[in-house]
């Protein structure tokens, strides 16, 4: 290796940048932290379902900042890469942005739209007044009624046996 290897610049493209073991399993270190204190955020701390949100893709920027820095080999990389690439981001993150601010100001034009309608649950009852009625409705057009249909399966269970 000639004495000029280490003197030239990192945007030549002869030169590799290796990274220590060292590096790496600190980089291996923060990126787990960072993961628990997500899953952690996200099951304990309140901040209201847009705080939440704000925090966990903060979060998921930085550790998206730190693979691309040091896996990626950005930080030794042409600084115009490094530029590209935030400018992604920027704008990725203007486009969440925007689509946040829509989902929380709908209710502002159209209360009815503000929160998701699930549809009602029907409760045991329900369901077995639903049944009798369409049994009902089956008899009262020539068809069997809900004991007959009963009956003619107790039939066809005894042939079975």
């Amino acid at each position: 290796m000639n004495a000029t290897a280490h003197t030239q610049p990192h945007e030549d493209p002869t030169h590799h940048h290796i990274a220590s073991f060292r590096s790496l399993f600190v980089i291996l270190v923060i990126l787990l932290i960072m993961t628990a204190l997500t899953v952690y955020t996200a099951k304990f701390v309140d901040l209201g379902e847009m705080g939440n949100l704000i925090l966990a893709m903060f979060i998921a920027c930085f550790k998206a900042i730190l693979v691309c820095a040091i896996f990626m080999h950005l930080l030794h990389d042409k600084f115009l890469n490094t530029v590209a690439l935030a400018v992604c981001l920027v704008l990725v993150v203007t486009f969440i942005g925007f689509t946040m601010i829509d989902m929380a100001s709908r209710g502002a034009l159209d209360p009815t739209r503000e929160h998701f309608i699930a549809p009602p649950s029907m409760s045991e009852a329900n369901i077995n007044a639903a049944i009798e009625k369409r049994d009902a409705e089956h008899a009262a057009e020539g068809g069997h009624g809900a004991d007959a249909d009963h009956g003619d399966d107790a039939e066809h269970a005894d042939d079975i046996h």
